[in-house]
């Protein structure tokens, strides 16, 4: 994938209140976390550098990645709080973390007093050896808002991929999506990345609303067709009207574990969110509490499929 491609968005997002929490009790804040970035810019890359450079942290990024981020973020850096650095100016030291984000591949390093965090996504990511991992964080559904890597559904791209050839989008079947923006995955890692106290050895992120496949299409085509309109000028009256979201259910934290279940009832749970949840709490008193509509997430994903300077 061109560098030069990624498209960089600067949106406001609650970041700002783990700042000065550092005196709150039971409150666990590091004063300034050294934070090691490796793998591709990918989006979820992407979206936790900006949180990052919005907190005072010291960020250490490869080349080129690292240039880029220094030429398309110079106001923040210039006046922002976080700093960045490639690996020979700031070397890997004990109370640093590493903080992997994909699929890598990622070279096996051991470090006394450094936690390693791998982040990839649970539709792509099998076993996970803990050899030499500390903590590994599956990102379920997400719905990206840049294009790069492999971040984007294939489900949504190859929906957009019919729409744009004028093919009605079919189904081949119709199961389960716990849909979450980027926005939130990128700041609850960011709010975790703030604490210091260690994240789960396993933990997982996801929405709490479960979407059927024929919902999430619904939601695809009125959104694509709503932009469409938008792009050639041509509104008719189902673009112009606001059709109501699915009702969709919000479901409890923690998945129940009664038995027996069949492999459907299995398939169906939802991700387990209460490790995430309870080391979100530790780290500043909220809890896994994602607050980006679907809706809007789908806008965002989609507006980068629109987008033609957008390469993969």
């Amino acid at each position: 994938m061109a560098y030069n491609s990624l498209i960089f968005f600067h949106l406001r997002d609650p970041i700002s209140r783990l700042i000065d929490v550092g005196g709150l009790g039971g409150m666990a804040m590091v004063q300034r976390p050294v934070i090691h970035l490796r793998g591709p810019p990918t989006s979820l890359m992407v979206g936790l550098i900006e949180r990052l450079l919005r907190t005072p942290s010291d960020l250490i990024i490869d080349d080129p990645l690292h240039t880029m981020v220094v030429q398309h973020y110079a106001n923040d850096l210039l006046y922002g709080e976080g700093t960045v650095f490639t690996p020979s100016q700031r070397v890997l030291s004990k109370g640093h973390r590493v903080v992997m984000v994909g699929q890598g591949p990622f070279n096996a390093q051991q470090e006394d007093g450094v936690e390693f965090i791998l982040v990839t996504s649970a539709e792509q990511v099998g076993e996970v050896s803990f050899d030499w991992i500390d903590a590994h964080v599956a990102v379920h559904d997400l719905m990206p808002m840049h294009r790069g890597g492999s971040w984007v559904p294939s489900v949504l791209s190859g929906w957009y991929d019919a729409l744009s050839n004028g093919i009605t989008p079919t189904i081949e079947d119709d199961g389960q999506h716990w849909w979450v923006g980027e926005i939130d995955v990128a700041d609850a890692l960011v709010r975790l990345l703030m604490s210091s106290t260690p994240l789960p050895k396993v933990s997982k992120m996801s929405g709490r609303r479960c979407w059927s496949t024929q919902q999430t299409l619904e939601e695809f085509v009125m959104l694509y067709q709503r932009t469409a309109a938008g792009q050639t000028g041509s509104f008719g009256v189902s673009e112009l009207s606001a059709p109501p979201s699915p009702n969709i259910e919000l479901q409890p934290l923690m998945v129940s574990d009664s038995v027996p279940m069949t492999l459907e009832e299995n398939r169906a749970q939802r991700p387990d969110l209460s490790s995430i949840h309870d080391a979100l709490h530790a780290a500043d008193g909220d809890g896994w509490r994602p607050l980006v509509p679907v809706r809007t997430a789908m806008m965002h994903c989609l507006a980068q499929l629109l987008d033609p300077q957008a390469k993969v």
